[in-house]
C-alpha cells in the first residue's frame, strides 16, 4: 500500500467518523438510537488504527519501519487505538460528558470495545497488504 493511497483512506475515514459525530450531536442520536455510540466508537477505532499507521510508518515524520511480524504489527495497531480511545475517555469525563443509561463504566468499557473492534477490522484489512 502506498502512503498517498493510506491517507486518502484515513481521510475517508476522517470524513465519515465526522459526519457521524455531528449527526450524533445535532441530530441527538446519542439519546435517540442506543447503539449509535457503537458506530461512532467503531468508526473511532478505525480512524485510531490507520493514524497509528500513517504516523508511526508511512508519514515520514517518524523513522519507524514496519514490523516483521504480524503480531507486532497488531499490537501497535490495536494498542495505539486503545491508548487514543482511553485518552477519548478522559476528555470525555474531564468535560463532563460521562451520562449513559447503562452506567459509566459499562459504557466506558462498550466504548473501549467498539474502539478495540474497528482497529481489529482495519489490521485485518491491511496486514497482508503492507
Amino acid at each position: 500500500m502506498t502512503r498517498e493511497k493510506l491517507l486518502n483512506i484515513l481521510s475517508s475515514v476522517l470524513l465519515v467518523a465526522s459526519a457521524a459525530q455531528f449527526a450524533g450531536i445535532y441530530l441527538h442520536l446519542y439519546t435517540r438510537v442506543i447503539w449509535f455510540d457503537h458506530i461512532a466508537h467503531f468508526l473511532g477505532g478505525v480512524f485510531a488504527a490507520l493514524l497509528v499507521l500513517w504516523v508511526l510508518f508511512f508519514s515520514g515524520y517518524l523513522r519507524f519501519t514496519l514490523p516483521s511480524s504480524r503480531l507486532a504489527l497488531f499490537v501497535v495497531m490495536v494498542g495505539g487505538a486503545l491508548i487514543i480511545g482511553v485518552g477519548w475517555e478522559v476528555f470525555e469525563n474531564l468535560l463532563g460528558l460521562t451520562w449513559s443509561p447503562k452506567g459509566y463504566w459499562l459504557d466506558t468499557e462498550l466504548d473501549l470495545l467498539f474502539d478495540a473492534v474497528g482497529a481489529l477490522c482495519v489490521y485485518y484489512s491491511v496486514r497482508n497488504r503492507l
